[in-house]
């Protein structure tokens, strides 16, 4: 079977032979290269001139300027292999990427075969695939897929028949491929995932996604179009919540590019119009996704009291961080409404992992919340429990500290001979019914509003969408999570107008993904959880209102 690679190609010299040479040199050796020169004004020309002498595979098309989707659409239509890949003129690919795809589509007899790959630039990067399936998925029956997919086209191979019967042209905006992927996806009958990293895309190129800002505003056109094209062919409200996560994927991958990713040079006038931005962002989402959202959380201040998943949604919630005011991470409600320390204790000094990991302890054993919080300035208090779970130690009469997993790291020689009290136990509970009572009084005293994300432990890990297996200790964890339930109907008990948000709608997505970077632990979610989380909460603050 011949194999299409379709490479376009733009004022890249510096990169090229590179490139060439990964595609050449592949141990699958029927290979139709189609390099199509869209009017570079450096020596790119010469140089796929020269190659197209040395190597009868390749076919060299030269054409003016239109953009590199105008010239992937050139290549498709020419196209003479039964399956194509897209490679870009500054990235290159490993040697054996299109024999191990190949494989891995023909064996499935799948529409598209996903691979992982790396970014390339001051550091190289494994990103392991987010969303995939044990063997082969449809969108149609999968629709969670859709979000997750990758809105690329360098990482897939595709079957021609499947580009030629979806009749699916790309624009030359920014974000094309965004466009372009969706709408084939849905017309996929199968689906396959390889996650092994095999294509290097070199991020911090001048004039690629992540630095050609001046098409930053050309982002919002595709998503418009995007939806404009669900909405037309009455799928919309089929995919929204799928189509708000590619689009809102796409806005806060360039938000954070701009304001975050100081290794991109991006000029200053870039930062300085990043509030223009944001704001165009955020009232395009409006538009689209307003009946079902609350798209003016985008603009709320918060207070965030819970786990690290929590702070997980929040930035899966909101394109600007700036907005999560103050954060109380790694500590029970019990810890946080408790008396101050009756001992002299400095934390301050000590060493940790992280600056977050030291700050959550010195809040918790300092009290900080009942002392410092600032509730003036904040729209809402967001919280989770998950960190109830963590014992106490009773310092002294009505003085308890969380002994969290950052507590534990720094194994503080000061807490070892003071008593413990677990949780599950009945002292445990009424402590729990007293402080919540308390912390319940403090937040009703501000009048703000409070939103409760009832996280639990996972049950299960999984590396797939739609397969996953069970904790050995499940009867334990699942114990915990019984007697989770019951501290969250405690606390809304105390808080009777605070906003409950949960997964039951998308319990599929309640797993560990094994390739978490923390590792195969019931504590934390998959990325495809917290998107969607995200997404409820929004959902449910829109609803009360």
């Amino acid at each position: 079977m011949i194999v299409s690679v379709i490479v376009p190609v733009y004022n890249t010299e510096e990169f090229l032979e590179k490139c060439i040479q990964s595609i050449v040199n592949q141990t699958y050796r029927e290979l139709e290269i189609i390099m199509i020169n869209d009017g570079s004004t450096d020596s790119s020309g010469s140089i796929c001139r020269k190659w197209e002498r040395l190597d009868e595979r390749i076919w060299y098309i030269e054409k003016e300027n239109e953009g590199q989707g105008i010239a992937r659409n050139t290549g498709i239509q020419i196209a003479n292999g039964e399956y194509i890949i897209f490679v870009d003129s500054d990235d290159y690919i490993e040697p054996d990427l299109v024999e191990k795809v190949y494989t891995h589509i023909s064996k499935y007899k799948a529409d598209i075969c996903v691979y992982s790959h790396r970014h390339v630039g001051e550091q190289i990067i494994e990103l392991p695939l987010a969303g995939k399936t044990k063997q082969v998925a449809d969108i149609r029956n999968n629709k969670e897929l859709l979000g997750v997919m990758p809105p690329i086209l360098w990482d897939k191979m595709f079957t021609t028949a499947l580009l030629r019967r979806s009749n699916v042209l790309m624009s030359n905006r920014m974000c094309e491929d965004l466009v372009f992927n969706a709408q084939v996806y849905v017309k996929a009958e199968k689906i396959c995932f390889l996650d092994i990293p095999l294509y290097n895309y070199r991020y911090t190129r001048l004039g690629n996604f992540s630095t050609n800002y001046q098409k930053y505003s050309e982002a919002e056109q595709s998503v418009d179009e995007l939806n404009e094209i669900f909405r037309k062919n009455g799928e919309f409200e089929r995919y929204w919540i799928q189509l708000y996560e590619l689009s809102f994927f796409i806005f806060k991958n360039i938000l954070s590019r701009i304001k975050n990713r100081e290794e991109l040079h991006l000029p200053v006038e870039v930062k300085n119009y990043y509030n223009e931005f944001f704001k165009n962002y955020k009232n395009c989402l409006s538009k689209w996704f307003s009946p079902h959202m609350d798209c003016s959380l985008q603009e709320k201040s918060y207070l965030i009291l819970g786990s690290y998943n929590l702070r997980v949604i929040m930035h899966s919630l909101l394109l600007n961080e700036k907005f999560l005011g103050e954060d109380y991470g790694y500590s029970s409600i019990i810890s946080l409404m408790s008396a101050p320390l009756a001992i002299n204790l400095s934390l301050k000094d000590r060493a940790f992992t992280n600056a977050y990991r030291k700050r959550c302890v010195i809040q918790d054993v300092e009290k900080e919340f009942c002392s410092h919080a600032r509730f003036q300035d904040k729209d809402y208090v967001v919280m989770d429990l998950l960190d109830e779970i963590c014992d106490l130690i009773e310092i002294n009469d009505g003085c308890y500290i969380t002994e969290s997993e950052f507590l534990k790291e720094l194994n503080p020689e000061e807490f070892k001979n003071f008593r413990r009290i677990p949780f599950g136990s009945e002292e445990r509970r009424r402590l729990f019914k007293k402080y919540a009572e308390r912390f319940a009084e403090k937040v009703k005293a501000q009048n703000i509003p409070v939103i409760v994300i009832k996280n639990f432990l996972c049950e299960s890990h999984s590396v797939y969408y739609d397969t996953s297996t069970c904790y050995e200790n499940l009867e334990e964890i699942k114990k915990i999570n019984g007697e989770l339930e019951w501290h969250y109907q405690q606390l809304l008990l105390c808080l009777p107008d605070a906003i409950p948000v949960d997964s039951e709608e998308f319990d599929n997505l309640v797993f560990t993904h094994d390739k978490f970077q923390f590792g195969c632990k019931p504590i934390y979610y998959n990325i495809g959880y917290y998107q969607r989380m995200a997404i409820q909460l929004s959902q449910c603050v829109r609803d009360r209102s």
